[in-house]
């Protein structure tokens, strides 16, 4: 709708006419140019932006007023009071103001571009502003804006900007008088680049980033670019510095303030300074350099890093080393502030990422706010900098409901005329403004819009401006044969390892591959981080990945009794359409409590790896590093553990130079071993860093020194054995314990020592789990009916032989419409040593994937307290127990919950050799065959498998323990790759034997 056609001529309102013109994007705006912040001439350019007398910040309260459609507005709607205030920055749907949508893919209006619906939400904005002239022009810098912006300055048009995540400048100068002043921005919660900003999130609207007002004067530096060029061998260094728009003289000094080089340059002429044996910028060693700039009575201060970014012979180097990228995407996604990302908070991000031994950062999938990059320059983090571009939603329109024309609809506006100007716009903003910071290796085109003349037009603009990083963008799909040979890495998500493997053997490409997006984090995952370090270590031309993503996406549904955040997801806020918990997919909570998935990643991308050596006692320490020596950094502590219980320990002093190997020998570990025996190398921070503190444990190593020795069970043959069958039971009796199989049931209802009952349920067979977010595979699950079977007794038998008492029976499990899923031949032998479970069972077609294969039993409460000989502390299964190490753990069952927001299987415990679960008194002790997996639980798989919000769980009335000869894998197929054969339970056969042993 025209909006001009229904207001007053030459009203406020009538003004608001831009929104929907891609030819109009930024009306009244500066021109693009670097980040910096200008210090009065006496003050400390390095200081933080708050203490300039030049800067001037107009966050907090503003006053509000929300529309739900911009027809409803009042012609001169900047004149009206308004009752309501509202925090700036923030997002108004966090205050109550319309109402959160998540969306992954679909746009949240029809596809209509350039046109938006007519009914747009819309929030006002005021606050004064107090004015005294003095010479120097005002100008008026908002940081971010969901979606455009219209700005009124005492009832007057000021000008218009959009794109979400980039900055927007005005010379307010002329519309102020002395005295106070209205300042005034609608912000409209959609506009025609809305078609380009289809990112997944949360969509929320508002001004979502700092306001502030710059006093500059009028002839001033209107932007600089530095470059640093280093020699072949990195032994010397060129900076040069390009001023725009009036002369300057600069100082390069080193982090002591030791002064290098003066530099005198003209307006938008290079002048140089050749710097020897340069300290170099690497995420490992961010080292950085002072450049103070003085331009009139202005100063400014930059820091440098001189670093080089190449590509040889199909590999990423950095500073003329290989180096791989252990990353993750990051979104400003925050519960308590939405898209508001606060200095302290996106530091505590880049600090916890720092100790999680990550080192790469993609901003997923827009730019950041400029003090993100200054902290991961200062921090030390690479950085792929990315375009706010994103047309996921083209491809549903591109579709039929079917489906059936696949994926490259993705590429509708990526050779659109009609968005050129836009996509452009968004690269240009995007180099011009962070040109300058020494983190970002990689400039980013933007994500899942597909590939197209617009978007080799936007790499040859990005390519123009800077001709020092590297241009990323994943172009898989695409409605043309637009070449995309501009771009100088090959990028694709969740790629299988073995379709990477396939990469190589394309003859015709010779760039590098990287994954922007992988191991998929949703829920109790990932569980292939591992699979994927090895193939990225395994040719040089793989430079590594980013894990999707850093952060579970959520916004506030209260507290509940006990103060514990309820977080919503997808569906919990009455949207038109949403995509449920697929925002909830990160490794961390949203709070940045650690999900047990970001422990795992930091133990596979530790800094040091030790493998065995050669001869008894000697190991070898190969550092994953590039530019740090290990041993410098890190300190090493070992202990050596038999059966768990720790036998030795010291320390090891080492050298362990750059990607490098060395042999250390342990004296302790030399001898000779007759029980399971293990060496743990523990390393630790040797002192503080800016991210970690003195002592802090950055990853350890476990080796095998002995392999158990062979279980012998015995039992006391002069135990007398009591059994008695009847036609419904069979019951037998072994010192103080009874046992009370039931024939109807096909189970163990009883199980009682010195007559206290053990059992407060049957004991069954389970094959079922509470699906996790990467079973995708789940219905099938529920139709052949895992979790609600019903059983058949084909016949029981039962005798007393020279090993004890023996129940034997066939049995199959189903439901009705299909054969039964599964068919199982049961052997239960009952001697003194407690009870054997020995089953073979041969699954039906209907059964394609099998989560797990063991017991379940449900205990008194009293029975809380387990001790475990397996991998701990934390949860471990099949292909995500990185994280830990084989050990003698206790635990609480309360404590054994791993709280996701969406609940799921969880707290398993992988490659057990025995488990004991006592209330103090008596005992129930698990061993296997071969090793196993157990959990312990308050909750019931079903209790999980049916509420869709943690704080919903309603815990079981007695404690839940499962016992499993095999557990599945976890992997990360919610939107990635199928989980490997290897992580699989084998089918249609299986076998198990378990043993529980009963005692005080």
């Amino acid at each position: 709708m025209d909006i001009s056609k229904i207001s007053a001529v030459g009203s406020p309102k009538s003004k608001m006419i831009y929104h929907e013109n891609p030819e109009q994007l930024h009306i009244g705006t500066l021109q693009k140019h670097c980040y910096f912040i200008p210090f009065g001439a006496d003050e400390c350019p390095f200081d933080s932006r708050e203490n300039s007398s030049r800067f001037e910040l107009l966050n907090g309260e503003w006053e509000f007023g929300y529309y739900n459609s911009i027809i409803d507005m009042e012609d001169d709607f900047v004149g009206l009071p308004f009752d309501k205030m509202i925090h700036v920055p923030s997002n108004w749907q966090l205050w109550g103001y319309d109402k959160p949508q998540y969306t992954n893919v679909c746009y949240p209006i029809p596809f209509d571009p350039p046109y938006v619906p007519d009914d747009i939400p819309v929030g006002v904005y005021r606050r004064n502003y107090d004015y005294t002239p003095d010479g120097l022009d005002r100008i008026l810098t908002f940081e971010g804006a969901d979606s455009c912006l219209y700005l009124y300055v005492n009832g007057e048009f000021a000008g218009y900007t959009q794109v979400s995540h980039n900055t927007a400048e005005f010379d307010i100068t002329p519309y102020l008088h002395e005295g106070e002043n209205s300042i005034t921005a609608a912000v409209l919660k959609w506009c025609d680049g809305t078609y380009l900003e289809d990112q997944d999130k949360f969509r929320l609207s508002g001004i979502f980033r700092d306001v502030y007002v710059l006093s500059r004067p009028k002839k001033r530096l209107e932007n600089y670019i530095v470059k640093t060029v280093l020699s072949n061998d990195m032994s010397s260094a060129r900076l040069e510095f390009t001023p725009f728009c009036c002369d300057v003289r600069a100082v390069l000094s080193d982090s002591d303030n030791n002064v290098i080089s003066e530099i005198f340059a003209d307006d938008g002429k290079t002048a140089s300074c050749n710097i020897s044996a340069p300290v170099l910028w690497s995420a490992e060693k961010p080292y950085l350099y002072n450049l103070t700039i003085f331009a009139g009575d202005e100063v400014i201060g930059e820091r440098v890093g001189f670093r080089k970014i190449s590509i040889e012979n199909g590999v990423v180097k950095i500073n003329g080393k290989a180096v791989k990228f252990k990353g993750v995407n990051r979104h400003d996604s925050y519960p308590d502030t939405g898209y508001y990302a606060s200095y302290e908070q996106m530091k505590n991000d880049i600090i916890l990422m720092k100790k999680h031994n990550i080192n790469a950062v993609r901003t997923s999938h827009y730019p950041n706010s400029p003090l993100f990059y200054q902290l991961c320059d200062e921090l030390g983090m690479y950085v792929i900098d990315e375009a706010d571009m994103e047309s996921h939603g083209c491809v549903e329109v591109y579709n039929d409901f079917k489906w059936s024309r696949g994926y490259n609809g993705i590429a509708l506006l990526a050779s659109d005329e009609r968005f050129k100007k836009a996509i452009l716009d968004r690269s240009e903003s995007l180099v011009k403004r962070d040109i300058n910071r020494p983190c970002v290796v990689f400039w980013s085109l933007g994500n899942e819009s597909g590939y197209g003349t617009n978007m080799l037009a936007a790499g040859e603009l990005v390519k123009s401006l800077d001709d020092t990083r590297l241009l990323h963008y994943e172009s898989t799909h695409k409605l043309d044969d637009t070449s995309d040979e501009i771009l100088d890495v090959v990028s694709e998500m969740y790629t299988s390892p073995e379709n990477m493997m396939k990469f190589l053997e394309k003859e015709d490409e010779k760039r590098p591959f990287i994954l922007c997006e992988y191991c998929h984090a949703m829920g109790n995952g990932p569980g292939d981080l591992e699979d994927y370090h090895n193939i990225f270590y395994s040719n040089e031309r793989f430079c590594g990945g980013f894990v999707w993503e850093w952060s579970d996406h959520a916004c506030p549904l209260g507290v509940t009794d006990d103060g514990r955040a309820k977080y919503g997801y997808g569906g919990d806020f009455g949207e038109k359409h949403n995509d449920g918990n697929f925002c909830m997919d990160a490794l961390t909570y949203p709070d940045r409590t650690p999900h047990t998935g970001l422990l795992e990643l930091k133990q596979v991308y530790r800094p040091v790896r030790v493998e065995n050596g050669e001869n008894a006692g000697s190991f070898i320490f190969r550092s994953m590093l590039e530019f740090e020596n290990a041993g410098q950094i890190l300190d090493c502590a070992y202990e050596i553990t038999q059966d768990g219980r720790k036998v030795a320990e010291g320390y090891v002093s080492f050298d362990l130079p750059p990607m490098g190997r060395t042999e250390i020998v342990i004296s302790d570990a030399a001898v000779r071993f007759d029980r399971e025996t293990y060496i743990r190398f523990i390393f630790t921070v040797k002192k503080s860093t800016p991210f970690c503190e003195k002592g802090y444990e950055m990853c350890f190593d476990q080796i095998k020194l002995c392999d158990a020795a062979e279980k012998i069970q015995c039992s006391d043959n002069n135990t007398v054995i009591s059994l008695d069958d009847s036609p419904l039971y069979v019951t037998v009796s072994v010192g103080a314990v009874s046992y009370r199989f039931n024939k109807r049931l096909s189970e163990f209802d009883s199980i009682k020592f010195d007559g206290r009952e053990l059992l407060d349920r049957p004991m069954q067979f389970n094959f079922f789990r509470a699906p996790v977010d990467n079973d995708v595979m789940k219905d099938e699950w529920y139709r052949a009916h895992l979790n609600d079977h019903t059983l058949k007794n084909y016949g029981v038998t039962a005798n007393v032989t020279a090993e004890g008492a023996v129940i034997s029976l066939r049995q199959s499990f189903g439901w009705s419409i299909h054969q039964p899923f599964a068919y199982m031949d049961t052997e239960y032998v009952i001697s003194s040593g407690g009870l054997d479970i020995r089953c073979k069972a041969e699954f039906s077609n209907k059964v394609t994937f099998l989560p797990r294969f063991g017991i379940r039993l449900f205990v008194p409460k009293a029975f809380d307290r387990v001790d475990y000989f397996g991998y701990g502390p934390y949860e471990s299964y099949i292909d995500k127990h990185q994280a830990d190490y084989i050990g003698n753990f206790t635990a609480n069952i309360r404590d054994m919950h791993e709280d996701y927001i969406r609940p799921q299987e969880n707290g398993s415990h992988f490659g057990c050799r025995h488990m004991t679960v006592s209330d103090g008194r008596i005992n129930l002790r698990f061993t296997a065959e071969n090793d196993f997996s157990f959990n312990a639980s308050e909750y019931t798989e079903e209790e999980l498998a049916a509420k869709r919000h943690n704080f919903e769980l309603q815990k079981c009335e007695s404690n839940v323990i499962c016992v499993d000869s095999k557990m599945a894998g976890v992997g990360s197929n919610s939107c990635g790759p199928a989980l490997a054969d290897k992580y699989r339970l084998p089918l249609p056969n299986i076998s198990a034997k378990l043993h529980m042993e009963i005692y005080k």
